[in-house]
Protein backbone atom coordinates (compact mmCIF):
# COMPACT_ATOMS: atom_id res chain seq x y z
CA UNK A 1 0.00 0.00 0.00
CA UNK A 2 1.38 3.41 -0.95
CA UNK A 3 1.94 6.21 1.57
CA UNK A 4 -0.99 8.14 0.05
CA UNK A 5 -3.30 5.13 0.36
CA UNK A 6 -2.26 4.57 3.97
CA UNK A 7 -2.90 8.18 4.94
CA UNK A 8 -6.15 8.30 2.98
CA UNK A 9 -7.53 5.22 4.73
CA UNK A 10 -6.53 6.58 8.14
CA UNK A 11 -8.44 9.78 7.40
CA UNK A 12 -11.51 7.88 6.23
CA UNK A 13 -11.37 5.54 9.23
CA UNK A 14 -11.09 8.41 11.71
CA UNK A 15 -7.55 7.67 12.86
CA UNK A 16 -6.74 11.25 11.90
CA UNK A 17 -9.60 13.39 13.19
CA UNK A 18 -10.95 16.43 11.30
CA UNK A 19 -8.83 19.46 12.09
CA UNK A 20 -5.79 17.46 13.21
CA UNK A 21 -2.33 18.27 11.83
CA UNK A 22 -0.25 15.59 10.13
CA UNK A 23 3.33 15.58 11.34
CA UNK A 24 5.64 14.88 8.42
CA UNK A 25 8.66 13.66 10.39
CA UNK A 26 6.63 11.46 12.76
CA UNK A 27 4.75 9.83 9.86
CA UNK A 28 7.96 9.24 7.92
CA UNK A 29 9.49 7.49 10.94
CA UNK A 30 6.37 5.44 11.58
CA UNK A 31 6.01 4.31 7.98
CA UNK A 32 9.72 3.69 7.51
CA UNK A 33 10.12 6.07 4.58
CA UNK A 34 11.84 9.38 3.96
CA UNK A 35 10.03 12.69 4.30
CA UNK A 36 9.82 13.10 0.51
CA UNK A 37 7.10 10.46 -0.17
CA UNK A 38 5.15 11.64 2.90
CA UNK A 39 5.27 15.22 1.64
CA UNK A 40 4.17 14.05 -1.81
CA UNK A 41 1.32 12.00 -0.37
CA UNK A 42 0.07 14.95 1.66
CA UNK A 43 0.11 17.17 -1.43
CA UNK A 44 -1.88 14.53 -3.32
CA UNK A 45 -4.49 14.25 -0.56
CA UNK A 46 -4.75 18.04 -0.51
CA UNK A 47 -5.53 17.92 -4.26
CA UNK A 48 -8.22 15.34 -3.48
CA UNK A 49 -9.76 17.66 -0.88
CA UNK A 50 -8.95 15.56 2.18
CA UNK A 51 -6.27 17.89 3.52
CA UNK A 52 -5.81 21.64 3.58
CA UNK A 53 -2.49 23.46 3.77
CA UNK A 54 -2.18 25.95 6.63
CA UNK A 55 0.75 28.38 6.27
CA UNK A 56 3.43 27.84 8.93
CA UNK A 57 1.53 24.82 10.28
CA UNK A 58 1.55 22.29 7.45
CA UNK A 59 -1.24 19.98 6.36
CA UNK A 60 -4.47 19.63 8.33
CA UNK A 61 -7.34 17.15 7.92
CA UNK A 62 -10.22 19.01 6.33
CA UNK A 63 -13.43 19.61 8.25
CA UNK A 64 -16.73 19.04 6.44
CA UNK A 65 -20.12 20.52 7.29
CA UNK A 66 -23.76 20.03 6.30
CA UNK A 67 -23.38 22.26 3.23
CA UNK A 68 -20.53 20.05 1.99
CA UNK A 69 -22.80 17.01 2.34
CA UNK A 70 -25.67 18.79 0.57
CA UNK A 71 -23.45 19.89 -2.31
CA UNK A 72 -21.76 16.50 -2.74
CA UNK A 73 -25.06 14.58 -2.73
CA UNK A 74 -26.55 17.07 -5.18
CA UNK A 75 -23.70 16.49 -7.60
CA UNK A 76 -23.93 12.75 -7.12
CA UNK A 77 -27.69 12.78 -7.72
CA UNK A 78 -27.27 14.39 -11.11
CA UNK A 79 -24.32 12.24 -12.11
CA UNK A 80 -25.98 8.93 -11.21
CA UNK A 81 -29.18 10.14 -12.85
CA UNK A 82 -27.16 10.71 -16.01
CA UNK A 83 -25.78 7.18 -15.70
CA UNK A 84 -29.32 5.79 -15.61
CA UNK A 85 -30.25 7.77 -18.71
CA UNK A 86 -27.25 6.33 -20.55
CA UNK A 87 -28.19 2.78 -19.54
CA UNK A 88 -31.82 3.15 -20.55
CA UNK A 89 -30.97 4.72 -23.89
CA UNK A 90 -28.52 1.91 -24.67
CA UNK A 91 -30.72 -0.85 -23.29
CA UNK A 92 -29.90 -3.82 -21.07
CA UNK A 93 -28.96 -7.28 -22.27
CA UNK A 94 -30.44 -10.37 -20.66
CA UNK A 95 -27.42 -10.98 -18.43
CA UNK A 96 -27.53 -7.43 -17.03
CA UNK A 97 -31.27 -7.66 -16.40
CA UNK A 98 -30.82 -10.95 -14.59
CA UNK A 99 -28.02 -9.48 -12.48
CA UNK A 100 -30.14 -6.52 -11.40
CA UNK A 101 -33.09 -8.78 -10.64
CA UNK A 102 -30.88 -11.01 -8.48
CA UNK A 103 -29.89 -7.91 -6.51
CA UNK A 104 -33.54 -7.01 -6.00
CA UNK A 105 -34.28 -10.54 -4.80
CA UNK A 106 -31.43 -10.37 -2.27
CA UNK A 107 -32.59 -6.97 -1.00
CA UNK A 108 -36.17 -8.21 -0.66
CA UNK A 109 -35.04 -11.26 1.31
CA UNK A 110 -32.94 -9.14 3.66
CA UNK A 111 -35.85 -6.83 4.41
CA UNK A 112 -38.13 -9.74 5.25
CA UNK A 113 -35.99 -10.75 8.24
CA UNK A 114 -35.62 -9.30 11.73
CA UNK A 115 -33.82 -5.95 11.60
CA UNK A 116 -30.74 -5.11 13.67
CA UNK A 117 -27.42 -3.29 13.25
CA UNK A 118 -25.86 -6.25 11.46
CA UNK A 119 -28.66 -6.39 8.91
CA UNK A 120 -28.54 -2.62 8.53
CA UNK A 121 -24.89 -2.89 7.53
CA UNK A 122 -25.73 -5.76 5.18
CA UNK A 123 -28.32 -3.50 3.61
CA UNK A 124 -25.70 -0.80 3.28
CA UNK A 125 -23.37 -3.20 1.45
CA UNK A 126 -26.16 -4.31 -0.89
CA UNK A 127 -27.11 -0.71 -1.55
CA UNK A 128 -23.51 0.20 -2.43
CA UNK A 129 -23.32 -2.86 -4.70
CA UNK A 130 -26.48 -1.77 -6.50
CA UNK A 131 -25.20 1.75 -7.13
CA UNK A 132 -21.82 0.34 -8.19
CA UNK A 133 -23.61 -1.93 -10.66
CA UNK A 134 -25.43 1.04 -12.16
CA UNK A 135 -22.11 2.79 -12.76
CA UNK A 136 -20.62 -0.34 -14.35
CA UNK A 137 -23.60 -0.63 -16.69
CA UNK A 138 -23.31 3.04 -17.63
CA UNK A 139 -19.83 2.20 -18.96
CA UNK A 140 -18.42 5.72 -18.71
CA UNK A 141 -15.07 5.99 -16.93
CA UNK A 142 -15.19 9.77 -16.50
CA UNK A 143 -18.64 9.60 -14.99
CA UNK A 144 -17.66 6.75 -12.67
CA UNK A 145 -14.61 8.64 -11.39
CA UNK A 146 -16.68 11.75 -10.70
CA UNK A 147 -19.29 9.72 -8.81
CA UNK A 148 -16.59 8.00 -6.76
CA UNK A 149 -15.20 11.35 -5.67
CA UNK A 150 -18.67 12.70 -4.82
CA UNK A 151 -19.33 9.61 -2.69
CA UNK A 152 -16.15 9.89 -0.67
CA UNK A 153 -16.12 13.64 -0.07
CA UNK A 154 -17.32 14.87 2.33
CA UNK A 155 -16.34 12.04 4.66
CA UNK A 156 -19.41 10.24 5.95
CA UNK A 157 -18.21 6.70 5.14
CA UNK A 158 -15.00 4.91 6.07
CA UNK A 159 -12.40 3.43 3.72
CA UNK A 160 -14.73 0.49 3.02
CA UNK A 161 -17.71 2.79 2.37
CA UNK A 162 -19.23 1.76 5.70
CA UNK A 163 -21.00 4.40 7.88
CA UNK A 164 -18.39 6.70 9.41
CA UNK A 165 -20.61 9.01 11.47
CA UNK A 166 -22.86 6.34 12.96
CA UNK A 167 -25.55 8.64 14.34
CA UNK A 168 -25.91 10.44 11.03
CA UNK A 169 -25.27 7.90 8.30
CA UNK A 170 -27.11 5.04 10.01
CA UNK A 171 -30.28 7.09 9.54
CA UNK A 172 -30.16 5.93 5.94
CA UNK A 173 -30.23 2.29 7.01
CA UNK A 174 -33.18 2.12 9.38
CA UNK A 175 -35.61 -0.54 8.25
CA UNK A 176 -38.28 1.91 7.10
CA UNK A 177 -35.72 3.94 5.17
CA UNK A 178 -34.24 0.79 3.64
CA UNK A 179 -37.73 -0.31 2.57
CA UNK A 180 -38.30 2.99 0.79
CA UNK A 181 -34.92 2.73 -0.91
CA UNK A 182 -35.67 -0.84 -2.01
CA UNK A 183 -38.93 0.31 -3.59
CA UNK A 184 -36.99 3.04 -5.39
CA UNK A 185 -34.53 0.43 -6.66
CA UNK A 186 -37.34 -1.76 -7.98
CA UNK A 187 -38.97 1.12 -9.84
CA UNK A 188 -35.62 2.14 -11.23
CA UNK A 189 -34.80 -1.35 -12.52
CA UNK A 190 -38.23 -1.52 -14.12
CA UNK A 191 -37.64 1.81 -15.90
CA UNK A 192 -34.22 0.65 -17.10
CA UNK A 193 -35.65 -2.59 -18.47
CA UNK A 194 -38.41 -0.67 -20.26
CA UNK A 195 -35.77 1.74 -21.62
CA UNK A 196 -37.63 4.74 -20.22
CA UNK A 197 -34.65 7.09 -19.99
CA UNK A 198 -36.57 10.06 -18.61
CA UNK A 199 -38.19 8.09 -15.80
CA UNK A 200 -34.97 6.26 -14.90
CA UNK A 201 -33.08 9.54 -14.71
CA UNK A 202 -35.75 11.20 -12.55
CA UNK A 203 -36.06 8.21 -10.23
CA UNK A 204 -32.34 8.07 -9.47
CA UNK A 205 -32.14 11.81 -8.90
CA UNK A 206 -35.09 11.73 -6.49
CA UNK A 207 -33.72 8.62 -4.76
CA UNK A 208 -30.40 10.28 -3.90
CA UNK A 209 -31.77 13.72 -3.06
CA UNK A 210 -34.23 12.23 -0.56
CA UNK A 211 -31.32 10.59 1.27
CA UNK A 212 -29.41 13.85 1.02
CA UNK A 213 -32.20 15.81 2.66
CA UNK A 214 -32.58 13.30 5.49
CA UNK A 215 -28.88 13.30 6.25
CA UNK A 216 -28.41 17.08 5.98
CA UNK A 217 -31.38 17.75 8.26
CA UNK A 218 -29.83 15.52 10.93
CA UNK A 219 -26.41 17.15 10.59
CA UNK A 220 -27.84 20.64 10.87
CA UNK A 221 -29.92 19.75 13.91
CA UNK A 222 -26.88 18.18 15.52
CA UNK A 223 -24.74 21.26 14.80
CA UNK A 224 -27.43 23.49 16.30
CA UNK A 225 -27.66 21.31 19.40
CA UNK A 226 -23.89 21.55 19.88
CA UNK A 227 -24.00 25.33 19.53
CA UNK A 228 -26.81 25.75 22.07
CA UNK A 229 -25.17 23.47 24.65
CA UNK A 230 -21.64 24.82 24.27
Amino acid sequence: MSVAETLRNRIFDGVFAPGSHLMEIALANELGVSRTPVRGAMARLADEGLLVYVPNKGFQVRRFNAKDVFDAFSVRANLEAMACRLIAERGLDTESQDGLQAMMDAQRELLQNEWDDERALCWHDQNVAFHDKVMVLADNRWLAEAVHRARQLPIIFDSNLRPHNRDASMLLFRREQAQLAFEDHCRLVDALVRRDAGEAEALMREHITSNRDLLVLHLRKNAERIRTTA
